[in-house]
């Protein structure tokens, strides 16, 4: 079945991964989850753990939280 409505192209530039989903909104996702929701400071990544590396906040994220 084909429709008759108009199928607008994306933006020059604006790259779609297989779901669908612009790669900057994946990017902006993956920015937001690697910040620190106690003080605002970009995560660290060791081996599958996520961490604050600023002296006083101690958050992390374990393995079984983010997968």
């Amino acid at each position: 079945m084909s429709s008759d409505l108009p199928r607008s192209a994306p933006a020059p530039g604006a790259s779609r991964l297989p779901g669908g989903a612009p790669r900057a909104e994946l990017q902006a996702a993956e920015r937001l989850m690697r910040t620190c929701p106690n003080c605002s400071t970009q995560l660290e990544e060791r081996k599958c753990k996520l961490f604050c590396p600023r002296p006083g906040c101690g958050y992390f994220l374990s393995c079984a939280d983010f997968y």
